[in-house]
């Protein structure tokens, strides 16, 4: 298993303790590494950042594939919306007719 420590051989034992997903191959210390580098630029990118930080190379096909497993609450809005900002690409807002 890569960890941040290097690879790692853990019995099952040992993996059941330490709470680790069976045939997973990346720990889940590493994949938490993972994931705020992927979130603010491309997995290519991140996985240079990640080998650069911690000498662990974890692709960036096995990055996106985190990230896609995640499942995230989605935010309770309180109050509707007024303004949004965006950092890039385009958007199209749409609003009632009359607004």
């Amino acid at each position: 298993m890569k960890s941040t420590l290097g690879e790692l051989e853990i019995t099952s034992k040992q993996a059941e303790k330490l709470k680790v997903l069976p045939h997973r191959q990346i720990s889940p210390h590493l994949e938490n590494c993972c994931l705020p580098l992927s979130a603010t630029v491309s997995y290519e990118q991140a996985e240079r950042d990640l080998a650069y930080l911690t000498g662990i190379r974890v692709p960036a096909k096995t990055q996106q594939r985190i990230v896609h497993r995640q499942t995230f609450d989605l935010p309770e809005v309180e109050q509707p919306i007024e303004e949004l900002s965006v950092d890039g690409g385009k958007v199209r807002v749409r609003t009632p007719l009359g607004h």
